[in-house]
C-alpha cells in the first residue's frame, strides 16, 4: 500500500477510532469496531508523518487541480472557498478513492465534513459568525431531526468530542453518496476549465452544498428562469427532467417532462374509479387531523397510496426533492383533486400548525419536528385561458411587474365585475375575492401534464409565510389535479415521528397497530350470484392475487392496515375492503 493510500486509511481509522468511544444521548448507540478499518495504526503514523515531509512523494491527484466552493443549504452565494492544494487531507481524498467499496455514503459523509471543516476553519460556513462548520452540521440535540436512517451516521472527531456530519450535495440536489463521483465532478470540472476559450472562466470549481443532520437539500436559485437539469433522476420518463424556477418569494419551479399524459390518466381514471368511502372522491377536509369540513374549501379529492402508477410518481417526486431513498413515512398518500365549476379553496398553508397544542406530534420543524416541507402540484386536465382554476400565491406580485402597475383588491374586484367573466359567482363572496386575486397576484395556471414544486420550509425548518396559496374557483370546465406532501421528518402516525413528550402504553399499541402485519382472509359466500366463477381477488388494481368464484378455496394474505383490495370480475371492480388493523386476523366475505 502506497503512503497516500495509507493516508485515506488513516483518517477513516481515526474516525471509526474515536466514535467507537460514542454512544448515548441523541447520537444513538452506534458502534463501530476498529476492524471497519483498513489498517493499523502504527502504520497511519509513519504514513502521516512521511507525507508531511515528503508531499513530493504522493502521485498527482486530480483533486490537486480543483477547488471546491461549499454552500450552506438553500444559499446562492459559497460560504467559504478550498483551493487546490497538496496538504494531506487533499491526498487522503485522493487516497481514499481506491477504498470506495469499503466506505459507505455515511462514512464519506463524515469524511467530507471534517476535510471541508479543517480546510475552510472558524468563520467559514459555520450558523453565525465564530463559528465553523461543525457547528452548522450538528445543530444540537434541540434541533436534529431524527430521520430513519439516523442510526447509520458516522461522527466526525472535533476536538475532545463528535460531531454529526452534514450531507453534501451537487446544484441539481444530487447526494454526494461515494468518493468516485466525486472523482467524476473533479474530472468534469477540470475538463470544462480546459476547454475555455479565455481566462476569463477561471479555475476548475466543485459548487457543493452542505445539508445539517436531519435537514432536507433544497434547491438554490440566484434568478428567475435559472434551470436545473436533473440527469440523476433515476425514475425519469426517458426525457432529462429539468427544473425552472418561476419566482424567488415565494420559491416556485416548474418541473418539465416530470410525468406523462397516459400517467395523468391512469392515476384519474383509478381515482374516478374508487369505490371506497375512504379513498374514493370526497368533499376535501383540513386541519392536523384531516377530519375537519372546511367552508372554503369546496373541492373533492381522493387518496391513491400504493397504486402502481402513484408509487412510481411518489418516488419520481423523492428522487427530484434530493431523497436518495424512499421512505414511506416521509410523504402523504397521492392526493387526487377535482374541481367543478365555482369550486375553489381559499388561500392556505400546506405547513401544518398545532395552534391548541393538542396533538402529541410534533409540528415545529424549526427545531426537532417534522412538517411538510414540499408540495409537488400535478395537473391533470386543461382549462380555457379565462378557465380560472389557477394555483394563487396571493402574498407575491406576478414577477417583473411595474410597481405602478399592481392593482390592488378593492380595484381589481371592481375590474373583475365590470368585466362580467366571473357572474356566476356571488357578489361580495370570497370565491369573487379569490378570482380578483387571482388576476392580479402571482399564479400558476394548469395545464395537462404541468408539474409544480413549491416549498413551505426555509432550509433551517422555519415556516416561509410567502408559500401561502389557494386553489381559485374554475370559471370554466373541470379541473383536476394531484399533489404530494412530502414531510422534513417521519410524519404522524409512523414509529419514530417526533412528539411532544413520551407516549402512553395505549399510544404505542395505536402506532405498532398501524405497522402490524395482518393476515386477510376473502372468502366466496357463492350468496351473490354476481360473484361467479370469473371473480378475482386484486391488491389495488393491477396486482392479481387468486382466483375467488363460488368452488374456489378461500384466498390469504399477508397485508397491512390502510391497504385496499378490491374484489373483481371479469376486470370490473365490484367490491372493495380496505383492512382496518383492528385485529391480526380479518377475514371478509363476499
Amino acid at each position: 500500500m502506497g503512503i497516500s493510500s495509507l493516508v485515506g486509511a488513516c483518517y477513516l481509522l481515526a474516525t471509526l477510532a474515536v466514535a467507537k468511544d460514542i454512544s448515548g444521548g441523541y447520537y444513538g448507540d452506534r458502534s463501530i469496531s476498529l476492524d471497519e478499518a483498513p489498517v493499523d495504526v502504527s502504520s497511519c503514523t509513519r504514513a502521516l508523518k512521511d507525507l508531511s515531509i515528503h508531499p513530493e512523494q504522493s502521485t498527482e491527484s486530480v483533486f490537486s487541480k480543483v477547488s471546491f466552493a461549499l454552500h450552506r443549504s438553500g444559499d446562492t452565494e459559497a460560504c467559504g472557498v478550498a483551493p487546490p492544494s497538496v496538504t494531506a487531507l487533499q491526498h487522503a481524498l485522493a487516497s481514499l478513492e481506491s477504498y470506495d467499496a469499503v466506505l459507505n455514503k455515511y462514512q464519506v459523509e463524515s469524511f467530507l465534513t471534517g476535510f471541508f471543516a479543517d480546510r475552510l476553519g472558524t468563520g467559514k460556513c459555520g450558523p453565525e459568525e465564530g463559528t465553523s462548520l461543525f457547528d452548522y452540521c450538528d445543530e444540537g440535540p434541540a434541533r436534529t431531526v431524527i430521520q430513519p436512517d439516523h442510526q447509520k451516521l458516522v461522527h466526525v472527531p472535533h476536538g475532545d468530542s463528535m460531531s454529526l456530519p452534514c450531507r453534501f450535495y451537487t446544484r441539481e440536489g444530487r447526494r454526494i453518496s461515494s468518493l468516485e463521483f466525486l472523482k467524476e465532478l473533479a474530472d468534469l470540472a477540470v475538463q470544462e476549465a480546459s476547454d475555455c476559450p479565455d481566462e476569463t472562466c477561471g479555475f476548475a470549481a466543485i459548487e457543493l452544498y452542505a445539508v445539517p443532520a436531519g435537514r432536507m437539500f433544497m434547491f438554490a436559485p440566484s434568478h428567475v428562469g435559472e434551470v436545473f437539469e436533473l440527469k440523476h433522476v433515476k425514475d425519469s420518463i426517458g426525457e432529462v427532467i429539468t427544473v425552472e424556477t418561476l419566482s424567488l418569494e415565494p420559491r416556485v419551479f416548474d418541473i418539465h417532462n416530470f410525468f406523462t399524459v397516459e400517467e395523468a390518466d391512469q392515476l384519474l381514471i383509478k381515482a374516478l374509479g374508487e369505490t371506497s368511502e375512504t379513498y374514493g372522491f370526497h368533499r376535501s377536509t383540513t386541519g392536523t387531523s384531516g377530519a375537519s369540513v372546511f367552508s372554503k374549501r369546496t373541492s373533492e379529492n381522493a387518496w391513491d397510496t400504493h397504486g402502481v402508477t402513484a408509487q412510481k410518481v411518489k418516488r419520481r417526486c423523492f428522487s427530484l426533492l434530493g431523497i436518495d431513498e424512499y421512505e414511506e413515512s416521509m410523504s402523504d398518500g397521492l392526493q387526487i383533486l377535482r374541481y367543478n365549476l365555482t369550486k375553489a379553496y381559499t388561500s392556505h398553508y400546506d405547513y401544518l400548525e398545532d395552534k391548541a397544542n393538542k396533538e402529541l406530534y410534533d409540528y415545529d420543524s424549526s427545531m426537532k419536528g417534522g412538517n411538510r416541507f414540499a408540495t409537488i402540484l400535478l395537473y391533470f386536465s386543461d382549462l380555457p385561458e379565462d378557465g380560472g382554476g389557477e394555483t394563487v400565491f396571493p402574498r407575491a406580485w406576478p414577477v417583473g411587474l411595474p410597481v405602478e402597475e399592481r392593482v390592488q383588491l378593492p380595484e381589481a374586484i371592481k375590474q373583475l365585475r365590470a368585466s362580467g367573466e366571473a357572474d356566476l359567482l356571488t357578489p361580495g363572496s370570497w370565491e369573487e375575492e379569490m378570482v380578483a386575486q387571482c388576476r392580479t397576484r402571482l399564479t400558476v395556471k394548469p395545464r395537462k401534464t404541468r408539474a409544480v414544486l413549491f416549498y413551505s420550509q426555509y432550509p433551517n425548518g422555519t415556516l416561509d409565510t410567502f408559500s401561502y396559496h389557494g386553489g381559485c374557483p374554475v370559471l370554466k370546465g373541470t379541473k383536476f389535479a394531484a399533489n404530494l406532501w412530502t414531510w422534513s421528518a417521519i410524519r404522524p402516525e409512523f414509529p419514530g415521528a417526533p412528539t411532544k413528550r413520551e407516549k402512553t402504553p395505549e399510544e404505542i399499541e395505536e402506532e405498532a397497530a398501524a405497522t402490524r402485519q395482518v393476515h386477510a382472509t376473502f372468502r366466496n359466500s357463492g350468496k351473490d350470484p354476481r360473484f361467479d366463477a370469473s371473480t378475482q381477488v386484486y391488491y389495488e388494481d393491477l396486482t392479481f392475487f387468486g382466483n375467488l368464484g363460488p368452488n374456489d378455496p378461500p384466498v390469504g394474505v399477508n397485508t397491512f392496515k390502510t391497504h385496499k383490495w378490491n374484489i373483481k370480475v371479469n376486470g370490473k371492480t365490484l367490491k372493495s375492503f380496505v383492512i382496518t388493523g383492528a385485529n391480526e386476523k380479518e377475514v371478509f366475505v363476499i
